[in-house]
């Protein structure tokens, strides 16, 4: 191809590309500036009318609301993190409080502090930010080591409701004959047994109290006892204390005198949500639960016998004159630290926060229930003015809420002032995930003890929090060397090629144009690889010997991620050993493939349905598939247990057993196997057909042909069939992710989620791409050793 032909080419693709690339509809104004909020998506339609007020009156600015496209946008923030990492972060984002601080000590937040000081020196701005009226437990909550970095919005904090209809049928009545509920945890225990309630077979039909079930977690129980998880200076974990200790021995407690936490989450598996609940259905009596389940009972049974109550504490405790507890969250307004518009995001906080702007947004929400017919219960604030007006003009005098929502609701702001809020540490997620797997580990007794099981939890988060407080010292990275090294090695590779070609190749004049033109035709796939694929991996060796977090400098550690991963990462072997363990998965689906092609390899009219049909579940999305099994794997009244019940086998718990979670997934891994049984189809039908009937001639019957023909001319196909099952093995991700994230007690953690998590949750990228390398030598070997061994026992056409 001449040289302005090549030219011509170019600039026709490049016209297309830029043809191609997509574009806003929308077009920013000449002088307005654009300002990116992300919020929650239930936020959006209500936050509307307070954007275009803020337009209206800041005309220079437009705003675009947005989120982030994520599962959970606080335990799994990479999306947002990745913003900030790449320079294109929100100017303003709505964040839970207690994940602010953790990835603010890491850079990824600005502090307001500079900015509430320009405030108290100007006194002309419309909405000054008052501190002075924020409760005190959500302003400590966005404060770090004397900075602050963000402004609190929304509450909710933690109660007990309680059936009363089901608390006079038990008897659990005061002298005048009103339901009375429990006063300290001996009682609550007590009022735990008496109100659950089993049926024939044994299983709970109705429960009394799940120590769990709602939104206390070990959490709660500790601050009733108590406790703190972390030190005064934030550099030691107290997960271990013995008031944490006495917490989790009494949730155990509790489960074992309900039959065990195995039969309560069997139960609890059944729930759903809305008219659907089971505490308005009367299936559960009590529950620790938060403000915002007012807003279900007022929706959907506005009429309901409850009542509610500080949660129970511990009667030494009320014997010591201590009071209830309740324990808070939240969203707070925060400031990207790579924000481009800080000062028009530091104007939207101080109207989104304001006082006009709160009224506005609790106007539209309960306009928004009263279209669709529903009652509206306004939600706490972290304003206390808020919640002072939100009381007088949406509850007290409102007649469409029954007494006991509007004593729920009083309640609500009586306990806030004192409420206890996660640690304010730069391990908060890891902490709290820790703190999940110490309670689960105790509550099924897979830990000899309460303490065995938090000191466990405690050596991980404290191993954390001394790599922060004692950062590695390496040498920082100088990425412009690592690109031109890369660079350079391009070019000689290709200064090689061409040499070596010139002088080998002895075709002249059109077959030398020919062979230009072929590079010139692969050219798009080498660059592409060259990029996005070469590069990438480049980044990855080094980054495996480097610490980095994407918001700070990459670190010269060598050895150190290896060694943590194999010597100090509690999870690394665990989820190495979950993933061995589904290997068992791949003779058996290669089986069940095999067999389906078998049967499908029959001449029989009709046949092309069934191969479609067999075909047809390997296509399902993964979201889909498992979102089916999940009401399949239903303990209580799922489809699988309901076929076993019938022959009388009482069935397993499936993905709520740490025993059977994993052979749960090998079970759903068999439905899809009509993708091999595609392969195994076109291997059959490449069998000649003479071999069969030389055989037959030979007097061989149906099992002598299968194991000396069939097999032996099948053995590529289940070579590769192999090679391929053991390779989707090692990644197997989405069935965790989704169905189980994990649990329980991290039977499901496999290596490709474990390495997720320490990536893009933790932001741990040295370690990970350590893991990822780890994972492609046990990869490569594997596949290595089979290519060598398949020497033995394939048998090729040719052969």
């Amino acid at each position: 191809m001449r040289l302005w032909k090549l030219i011509i080419v170019g600039f026709v693709a490049a016209v297309f590309l830029w043809w191609l690339y997509p574009s806003r509809d929308i077009k920013t104004k000449e002088g307005v500036t654009e300002l990116m909020l992300w919020a929650p998506g239930t936020f959006f339609l209500e936050m509307e009318p307070l954007l275009k007020h803020f337009e209206k009156e800041n005309p220079q600015y437009k705003v675009v609301i947005g989120q982030a496209a994520a599962r959970d946008m606080v335990a799994d923030p990479q999306r947002f993190l990745c913003s900030v990492a790449g320079d294109m972060s929100p100017d303003v984002i709505m964040f839970d409080r207690y994940a602010v601080i953790e990835w603010a000590s890491r850079g990824a937040f600005q502090s307001i502090n500079e900015y509430l000081a320009a405030d108290q020196t100007n006194l002309n701005i419309a909405y000054p930010v008052n501190t002075n009226v924020i409760v005190a437990p959500a302003l400590n909550e966005v404060i770090y080591k004397g900075q602050m970095y963000g402004i609190p919005v929304l509450a909710g904090d933690r109660f007990l409701y309680y059936n009363k209809d089901m608390f006079i049928r038990a008897g659990l009545v005061d002298k005048n004959g009103d339901a009375k509920p429990p006063k300290n945890w001996k009682e609550l225990e007590e009022y735990a047994v008496k109100l659950t309630k089993f049926d024939k077979k044994g299983r709970i039909k109705q429960l009394g109290f799940g120590p769990n079930f709602g939104n206390s977690w070990l959490y709660m129980y500790a601050w009733q006892n108590g406790a703190e998880f972390m030190s005064k200076d934030g550099k030691t974990c107290t997960l271990n204390g013995s008031n944490v200790v006495e917490a989790l021995d009494f949730m155990v407690r509790i489960y074992d005198s309900l039959g065990g936490a195995k039969g309560v989450f069997a139960f609890q598996s059944t729930f759903q949500a809305g008219t659907l609940d089971p505490f308005i259905n009367d299936k559960v009596a009590m529950i620790i639960h938060g403000d915002w389940f007012m807003q279900t009972i007022a929706t959907y049974k506005p009429n309901m016998n409850f009542d509610t109550a500080p949660a129970p504490i511990p009667e030494k405790r009320i014997k010591d004159g201590f009071k209830p507890i309740t324990w808070m969250g939240g969203w707070s307004y925060s400031i990207p630290s790579v924000s481009k518009n800080k000062e028009g995001a530091w104007k939207m906080i101080r109207w989104l926060s304001s006082f006009k702007a709160q009224k506005m947004l609790i106007a539209e929400q309960a306009e928004n229930n009263a279209s669709q017919g529903r009652t509206f219960i306004p939600r706490l604030s972290c304003d206390k003015r808020m919640n002072e007006y939100s009381y007088k003009n949406y509850v007290q005098n409102n007649p469409n809420l029954s007494i006991p929502l509007k004593k729920a609701f009083q309640l609500t702001i009586d306990m806030l002032p004192d409420a206890k809020y996660r640690p304010v540490t730069p391990v908060g997620q890891l902490l709290w995930n820790q703190h999940v797997i110490a309670y689960e580990n105790a509550v099924y007794h897979k830990a000899d003890s309460s303490k065995e099981s938090l000191d466990e939890a405690t050596k991980v988060v404290q191993k954390a929090l001394d790599k922060i407080h004692n950062p590695p010292k390496g040498k920082i990275i100088e990425w412009k060397w690592l690109i031109i090294g890369y660079l350079g090695i391009l070019v000689i590779m290709v200064i090689g090629i061409v040499f070596y070609s010139s002088r080998s190749m002895s075709d002249k004049g059109y077959f030398r144009k020919q062979w230009y033109a072929g590079f010139l035709c692969a050219s798009p796939w080498l660059i592409g690889f060259t990029i996005f694929t070469g590069g990438p991996i480049l980044f990855s060796i080094v980054m495996s010997f480097c610490h980095y977090d994407i918001l700070n400098p990459a670190r010269w550690v060598g050895l150190a991620n290896f060694k943590w991963i194999f010597t100090e990462d509690p999870l690394f072997w665990t989820s190495f050993w979950n993933t061995i363990y589904m290997v068992i998965g791949v003779p058996i689906g290669l089986v069940a493939g095999l067999a389906i092609a078998l049967l499908l390899d029959i001449k029989l009219r009709g046949m092309t349905f069934y191969r479609t049909l067999f075909y047809m579940p390997a296509i399902v999305p993964a979201v889909a598939a498992s979102i089916l099994w999940i009401w399949i794997f239903n303990p209580t009244h799922g489809l699988l247990n309901n076929v076993l019940s019938i022959f009388g086998v009482a069935g397993p718990s499936w993905l709520q057993d740490a025993g059977w979670s994993k052979p749960s997934l090998i079970i759903m891994g068999l439905w899809g196997v009509g993708g091999s049984m595609i392969i195994w189809l076109a291997g059959l039908k490449n069998i000649p057909n003479h071999l069969y009937e030389a055989a037959e001639v030979d007097g061989a019957g149906t099992w002598s042909k299968f194991i000396n023909i069939t097999l032996p001319m099948l053995s590529p196909y289940i070579f590769f069939n192999l090679i391929m099952g053991l390779i989707g093995t090692f990644q197997i991700f989405s069935q965790a992710y989704i169905m189980t994230q994990g649990g329980p007690m991290n039977s499901t953690l496999f290596y490709a989620y474990h390495l997720f998590n320490t990536a893009f949750r933790y932001l741990e990228m040295g370690s990970a791409s350590a893991m990822a390398w780890f994972l492609f030598i046990i990869v490569f070997s594997l596949t290595v050793f089979q290519l060598w061994l398949s020497k033995r026992w394939v048998h090729y056409g040719g052969d």
